[in-house]
């Protein structure tokens, strides 16, 4: 989940966490936050939450003043990491601002529009939604994960150790700081994916013609019972976003082949010295 978390930093996209309650999304996604160093905004979402809540009060000094705009400072539209939780239960005015800021990295309140400095949103909630209108939102979620409780097996280590120390980095590795992230995005959107980009297109044109859809499970589920209806084209968006989430991942797994070498150079070298 850890490594998720920080794909969809790098690749600059959004996860959805879906899992019964008590399986560590909160925990894991916290870890991640804390580690990076960013202005971060965590909020439990409710039937009842006023927009204000995510976005902002009115600012009472424009108000004398005869502006209509919010005081965004701590809130949302400043944060450079979000974690939602129970992101579905948010009304339709929250939902509609969301989607502003999720895909255009944009908040707008009537006259008011500022830029979001957002490098992802973390959603987490309960299952998937079955309402279609929410099923579209959970489409704009890129990478959606699907978290089960602990394994028998592990429930002695869980009742032995830190709940928090099985979300936190390992093998010595160094929680990612913001600075880090923005460097690595940098260098994943310098990847040159021409000798990879034939095959991609024809996995893409191969899923087409098997009629399967390129959205998010809550999305795939509802339009279903559509796929036979004929061609099955995937939003040209969600196949750009792809693109971006593979060079992420290619270049983490770089990182991590590279830092691997290093410490079995590392051990080598004891050892000859040790014998």
């Amino acid at each position: 989940m850890v490594e998720l978390v920080h794909l969809a930093l790098v690749a600059r996209e959004h996860l959805l966490l879906i899992g019964p309650p008590g399986t560590g999304k909160s925990a894991a996604v916290r870890a991640c936050a804390a580690g990076t160093g960013a202005r971060c905004f965590e909020y439990l979402i409710g039937r009842f939450t006023e927009p204000a809540e995510l976005f902002g009060p009115l600012d009472l000094e424009a108000l004398r003043a005869g502006k209509l705009r919010p005081d965004i400072s701590g809130m949302l539209p400043e944060a450079e990491f979000a974690f939602l939780d129970e992101v579905f239960l948010g009304s339709t005015a929250i939902l509609n601002a969301l989607l502003g800021v999720l895909n255009e990295r944009r908040y707008r309140r009537g006259h008011f529009d500022t830029a979001v400095p957002l490098r992802c949103c973390v959603g987490a909630s309960n299952a998937l939604p079955e309402d279609p209108g929410l099923a579209a939102f959970a489409d704009r979620f890129l990478v959606t994960a699907f978290v089960d409780p602990l394994a028998d097996t592990d429930l002695e280590a869980l009742l032995a150790g830190d709940p928090v120390a099985s979300v936190e980095p390992r093998d010595g590795e160094a929680p990612l700081t913001l600075a880090e992230i923005d460097a690595l995005a940098e260098a994943a959107a310098r990847i040159d994916l021409a000798p990879v980009r034939p095959a991609y297109a024809q996995v893409v044109r191969k899923l087409r013609a098997r009629g399967v859809r390129l959205r998010s499970p809550a999305h795939r589920r509802r339009a279903h019972a559509a796929a036979s209806r004929g061609p099955v084209r995937a939003p040209s968006s969600r196949l750009r976003a792809c693109v971006a989430s593979w060079r992420a991942s290619s270049w983490r797994d770089g990182m991590r082949r590279d830092r691997h070498r290093r410490v079995g150079r590392r051990d080598r070298r004891a050892g000859r010295r040790s014998a």
